[in-house]
């Protein structure tokens, strides 16, 4: 039997024994769910795959998935409708924070190999970001995390011209480096060491605008931040202490708060940030079109940045997200006065969709991938 595990969530019937019993011929582990009393035992089953009928969550089983929400990942989601015969990526209604991340919509009655195939390809990220997770969990135990904590910087571009406009600052593991940079932080969060990590990669950032604007290359430098953090006194305090120490970072330090599926309090984010705007901190709006972020939470907070995530931008490359959708978001940003930033852009194609919504700025491997300090200033002296 293979590692795949997955929970359907429906109403008993010919289709879903169908399905069960195939997805159980290809060795694929199966659980159901068909009425209350079934649930009890889903969350013990830890599956890496949720299928669940659309209307069965909209009418008493969309609380079962927040049982799943995982400090490491969200579990893939694929809804299951009884309208389209269509298969869509990414296109569903929103659910609760910290419910798993719908991934495809799938219309029913389908073939069992579309399923098998969101089946292999989620089940294989799940194992594998389980594993990273681990492996960053015993770095913790044994005290070595913020020791083997790197971080790389890669570009930003006008996407006029090409110009570069500023870097982003990418957590690494000098001995895992293909480790996500958020896998690195949601085990640093569960872990409780989500502040020393994220003031580590301060000073890193500052180590390196200091340097680049010695060299004459000024151009600021980005870190992540999560909103919940800012939400909370110990870390507002370290920040704020750091800032004292180095003064204004004027035109040096931009801030990029996320989101995901930890809901802050948007009233104090917003407080704070108007007193880091006292130190020069410029604030923007990371993977917008993920999480929580809707332009009625963020219109609080002062923001001169905002960054258009790569799975929206991606969905709208493919024709799955109208054009208006994203440029509404860019017309609003334009109106603040803040400049937007497409992320994933990796093509000349994505380049010249980016260049067609109308957004200022862009990021992703079509101009490189993240590098080391010492790529970008000559005789770099860590801290």
């Amino acid at each position: 039997m293979s590692n795949k595990r997955v929970l359907v969530i429906d109403e008993e019937s010919a289709f879903t024994r169908f399905l069960q019993d195939d997805l159980e011929q290809r060795e694929i582990s199966v659980a159901c769910v068909f009425s209350p009393g079934d649930e009890n035992g889903a969350t013990a089953f830890a599956p890496n795959v949720i299928v669940a009928d659309k209307e069965r969550l909209s009418q008493n089983s969309a609380g079962l998935l927040t049982g799943f929400d995982s400090v490491d990942r969200k579990l893939p989601l694929v809804l299951m409708t009884g309208t389209d015969r269509k298969l869509y990526h990414g296109s569903a209604p929103s659910l609760q924070a910290g419910s798993p991340q719908i991934v495809a919509t799938l219309a029913k009655p389908f073939e069992p190999n579309m399923l098998v195939q969101l089946i292999d390809q989620y089940a294989d990220d799940c194992e594998k970001i389980d594993r990273d997770a681990e492996y960053i969990r015993a770095l913790i135990a044994s005290d070595r995390l913020l020791d083997n904590l790197v971080v790389e910087f890669q570009s930003k571009h006008a996407l006029a011209d090409g110009q570069v406009v500023g870097y982003e600052a990418l957590s690494r593991l000098k001995t895992r480096r293909a480790i996500s940079p958020a896998t690195i932080f949601s085990a640093a969060t569960e872990m409780s060491l989500e502040i020393e990590a994220t003031i580590n990669v301060f000073d890193q950032v500052m180590n390196l605008a200091r340097s680049l604007r010695k060299s004459r290359r000024g151009a600021p430098v980005s870190f992540n931040c999560s909103a919940i953090l800012l939400t909370q006194p110990d870390f507002v305090d370290a920040l704020f202490a750091r800032l004292r120490q180095v003064g204004t970072v004027s035109n040096m330090v931009i801030m990029e708060i996320t989101e995901e599926n930890r809901v802050a309090n948007i009233k104090v984010v917003a407080e704070i940030c108007r007193m880091l705007a006292d130190y020069g901190l410029t604030v923007s709006i990371d993977d917008y079109g993920t999480g929580q972020s809707n332009l009625d939470r963020i219109a609080e907070i002062p923001f001169a940045e905002l960054k258009l995530d790569k799975e929206i931008f991606w969905a709208f490359c493919n024709n799955r997200v109208p054009i208006g959708v994203l440029s509404s978001v860019i017309d609003f940003c334009h109106m603040r006065g803040a400049k937007t930033v497409v992320e994933g852009i990796e093509t000349p194609f994505h380049l010249e969709k980016a260049r067609l919504l109308g957004a200022d700025h862009g990021q992703g491997f079509y101009w490189g991938r993240a590098v080391p300090p010492q790529y970008l200033v000559k005789n770099w002296r860590p801290v």
